[in-house]
């Protein structure tokens, strides 16, 4: 399974971090495994991208993981390294 980071719903607002056996298509709905929902980034994250590729910052804040969620339509995702995943897993939740 992919890391991935998937921007979803109506408008894109809802980000939520998790692995999926298939590479997620934009307009389409996904299933993630053991996904967290991130809350907020602080500026040191450097974004998405940061975040995706550096790991969590200071400030972070996630939702504690669900076995499985569906989401409505992916509208952008973004892979996440493997050190970068492993310390989102670890993450606490706010």
């Amino acid at each position: 399974m992919q890391n991935y980071i998937v921007c979803c719903g109506t408008n894109g607002r809802a980000v939520v971090f998790g692995q999926s056996e298939s590479e997620p298509v934009p307009g389409e709905p996904i299933m993630l495994h053991n996904a967290k929902m991130v809350l907020y980034w602080p500026e040191e994250c450097g974004g998405l991208f940061g975040l995706c590729a550096k790991g969590p910052k200071e400030g972070l804040r996630l939702t504690h993981a669900v076995d499985r969620t569906a989401t409505e339509a992916v509208r952008q995702w973004l892979t996440v390294s493997d050190e970068s995943a492993a310390a989102l897993r670890e993450w606490p939740a706010a």
